[in-house]
């Protein structure tokens, strides 16, 4: 071989291992992921939409307070995400959403138990009005002494898109207000009320100083997620099943990043929906499922490269809806990203 075809071979090689370092690079930059759970009631059989029985709540905390899982509290796992420090891997969060009286009578003696770290969003408007459903403010107080970490999920649980901005502000100053007098502070995370927000309601939350805010809809969080509208599992006797605990608490975020349209409130209907993966080569196996009210919406998808564009075949239906995308790695791991829309 002549030493000029024996450079140029040197080159090409050179290349194409520059090409397969950033590949994996870009994979790699998906650096932290973690599943937050969200629960509402517990053994409460007359709200089964919103309430796992008390032998899914054992199988799940049997479940992950195996070893291969890392239960954290939520504040430590969204300042990971801020900060760009490493979490571990399965890193899982628990939240719970309105505290109901179950809540403090089923849940948190057998979570204490386990040493597992929890979320509470209080409504501070069930509480104010004694609503015997809910705890009152002793109870909250006894359970933040010991440990439980409460957020904000505003006055009246309202839906949230549907109120004025004057209305979501007086929202969240009489909340404030609530858990200033009642707690002696204001809690920094906050929970959207049926997981529902707009871009003008993400600002304010900004605006008032909350660290994060957590939406209703599925997905894992990432780098890449947006910070104030984070994906949590919802857990109920239909979707509390132990197989899908298991699935969405080893899964990985997909990487999403230019995500559109760009407020969870949508104004055309059907929206234009796409994004972008910072690993293009989860296109091949991404799978894309959009659900409203009327059931699963027949979608086309188009991939050019990292970009993904999906076109809807008809309008959403009113009220929520919800795009759920996964993709399996070339580790074999299930990468999943979700978001919701308000119509």
């Amino acid at each position: 071989m002549s030493l000029f075809k024996y450079i140029f071979f040197q080159i090409l090689k050179s290349i194409f291992l520059i090409l397969m370092f950033l590949s994996y690079s870009h994979a790699a930059n998906i650096k932290n992921s973690a599943t937050v759970f969200m629960y509402h009631k517990f053994g409460v059989s007359k709200y089964p939409s919103t309430s796992v029985t008390i032998n899914q709540l054992e199988n799940h905390i049997t479940e992950l307070t195996k070893d291969k899982y890392n239960i954290l509290p939520l504040n430590f796992i969204v300042d990971a995400i801020i900060n760009d420090a490493n979490l571990p891997e399965n890193t899982i969060g628990i939240s719970i959403d309105d505290a109901d009286e179950s809540f403090f009578e089923i849940a948190w003696p057998l979570f204490k138990k386990n040493n597992i770290p929890v979320t509470l969003f209080v409504t501070t408007g069930t509480i104010v009005n004694n609503n015997k459903n809910y705890l009152n403010w002793d109870e909250i107080r006894k359970l933040k002494e010991e440990g439980v970490t409460i957020g904000a999920h505003s006055h009246t649980h309202a839906h949230m898109p549907d109120l004025s901005i004057d209305e979501v502000k007086k929202e969240i100053e009489i909340s404030n207000k609530i858990f200033l007098k009642e707690l002696g502070e204001i809690p920094s995370l906050f929970a959207y009320p049926y997981g529902e927000t707009s871009n003008e309601i993400i600002n304010l939350i900004k605006n008032y100083k909350f660290k994060v805010a957590f939406g209703q809809h599925s997905g894992i969080i990432n780098e890449t997620s947006n910070m104030y509208y984070l994906p949590r599992f919802s857990l109920n006797e239909k979707y509390g099943e132990i197989d899908r605990v298991k699935f969405a608490a080893s899964s990985k975020g997909l990487g999403v990043y230019d995500f559109i349209p760009t407020s969870p409130t949508i104004k055309e209907n059907p929206p234009f929906i796409g994004f972008s993966l910072l690993d293009e080569r989860l296109s091949t196996s991404l799978n894309c499922f959009i659900f409203d009210m009327k059931g699963q919406v027949e979608k086309e998808i188009f991939k050019f490269n990292e970009r993904v564009e999906i076109r809807l075949k008809r309008e959403l239906s009113k009220g929520r809806s919800r795009i759920n995308c996964t993709a399996k790695d070339s580790q074999g791991n299930w990468r999943w990203f979700g978001h919701q829309f308000y119509y």
